[in-house]
């Protein structure tokens, strides 16, 4: 059968749930396409075969009738009513705790073990072993450190810097480290405030504290613990923070802009917030957020071999981003002139890892209900809370589909967006190829970067100081094979 996707949104209070399902081709294509209850089971029948959509005894819902249907492109709709759930049976599939785990650092404070700090893409070595003193998390991700204190407790010729950690100190955060600039002078670049690994132009992060000290992304950083005996085997490096996964990091999010956002407290009417992201160029991107609800319970099919829905619980809203160059300004002006609309900074991996899992999730919701207004136009999708299982799934799959499209797609074409740096050479934020020392050069403008040798485009002005070059080389004539005789 052509069935793609299912997504049930339950909504046990109200005793209903509605249907989207999502086809591989447009509805209006097909000859015959059928929606049948039969013994309070929902199946799609075309061509003469049947495929099961909802089965009533999984958890004993007695499915009446059917509502609001709609048909549009490659996507049916409908909503369902029931008199009867096994409420009990519903909570305990759920695997997923809905409460965010604890910030922590994935080391501790005065450890015997020296922790290393290393750049994710090249695992070139950032900080140096280190014994750290002090680990003290941030008190809010939403105000900005220096307004915590009102005064400077230095004397007024040589004031105090209270918010810089020591060399041996780590302040941390939502999902962000912050260390003395000390510690990382000469392994950084630093381009408009904004911090380059030396060795392959990663982005770290961004200067702050009027450059004295470094806020580093934590999924841009791997900290390797140093082996107190010299014969223990080496060590893989580790992400900074426990339980790192992106639904956790949801979770806290959502917990650091709303500490209200559990029912009954909730409301929609105060659930926006501005999320925003220094992306490598050196541009800002800027996504809105709507939340509907944050604890939405949603039956989802995951696997396209078996019928058996699974168990989750989403957070469902409205989205929209605006790149470097928003062509609707107004509107995200508007959303940062209202004082209640909180506004975050968050990594630029983080960023487009919501935007992708957004994007991917709206194609489950038919036009017809995709977007908020034509003022707006936010997006209607979802946010599926999944275990560090499920997530190492989803982390497999964007890389199973570009090799399938490949055939059909131009050379580099594809790619993610390159960045550029103050060094003449351009830079992916994926960038994941690793590479020995005697393959790497610190210097930044060395032409044999090995940036070069993974098609990196060059800039611009080297372009056409390239075509140039070439256009002289073919005006002059080319020298003959034989030396001319003498005698001519």
């Amino acid at each position: 059968m052509p069935l793609k996707a299912v997504c049930i949104e339950l909504r046990p209070n109200l005793s209903s749930g509605h249907v989207f399902l999502q086809f591989d081709q447009e509805i209006r294509g097909r000859k015959k396409t059928r929606l049948i209850i039969k013994e309070h089971d929902v199946h799609i029948v075309e061509n003469g075969g049947s495929q099961l959509v909802l089965r009533h005894d999984t958890f004993g819902m007695d499915i009446q009738r059917i509502s609001v249907f709609i048909a549009n492109g490659c996507h049916i709709s409908f909503r369902f009513n029931y008199t009867t759930l096994d409420v009990e049976a519903l909570e305990k599939s759920i695997a997923v705790p809905m409460k965010p785990q604890p910030l922590l650092l994935g080391f501790e404070e005065h450890s015997e073990q020296l922790v290393a700090l290393h750049c994710n893409n090249c695992r070139s070595e950032l900080v140096p072993g280190c014994s750290y003193n002090r680990l003290r998390e941030c008190p809010s991700g939403l105000i900005d450190p220096s307004e915590f204190f009102c005064h400077n407790h230095g004397g007024a010729d040589k004031p105090t810097a209270t918010l810089v950690p020591g060399p041996k100190d780590i302040y941390y955060g939502l999902n962000y480290i912050v260390l003395n600039m000390s510690v990382l002078q000469d392994r950084i670049m630093n381009r408009a405030d904004h911090l380059y690994c030396k060795r392959c132009m990663w982005m770290l992060g961004l200067s702050t504290q009027a450059g004295a000290a470094a806020k580093l992304w934590a999924d841009a950083l791997r900290w390797l613990p140093q082996p107190i005996d010299a014969t223990a085997p080496k060590l893989q490096p580790r992400q900074l923070f426990k339980h790192s996964t992106v639904t956790q990091l949801m979770l806290r999010l959502l917990s650091t802009l709303w500490p209200t956002l559990l029912p009954p407290l909730f409301s929609p009417t105060n659930s926006r917030a501005v999320l925003v992201a220094n992306m490598p160029d050196r541009q800002q991107h800027h996504m809105l957020i709507q939340v509907l609800e944050p604890q939405l319970t949603v039956l989802r099919r995951t696997v396209s071999e078996t019928e058996q829905l699974q168990h989750y619980r989403a957070c469902k809203l409205y989205f929209r981003v605006f790149g470097s160059c928003p062509p609707d300004a107004p509107v995200l002006a508007q959303w940062q002139q209202q004082i209640e609309v909180p506004k975050m900074h968050i990594s630029p991996h983080m960023f487009l890892e919501l935007q992708a899992r957004f994007d991917y999730n709206s194609a489950l919701i038919p036009h017809a209900w995709r977007y908020n207004s034509e003022e707006e136009k936010l997006l209607l999708s979802y946010f599926f809370y999944e275990t560090e299982a499920q997530e190492l799934l989803n982390q497999q799959r964007p890389k199973e589909q570009p090799q399938r499209a490949k055939p059909n797609q131009p050379p580099q074409d594809t790619e993610l967006e390159d960045y550029e740096t103050d060094a003449g050479l351009d830079a992916s934020l994926y960038e994941t190829d690793d590479e020995s020392d005697d393959e790497r050069s610190d210097s930044d403008s060395e032409l044999t970067s090995p940036l070069l040798s993974k098609s990196t485009p060059i800039m611009v002005y080297e372009q056409n100081l390239a075509k140039r070059w070439l256009k002289q080389q073919q005006r002059q004539p080319s020298p003959p094979l034989t030396p001319p005789d003498p005698s001519e």
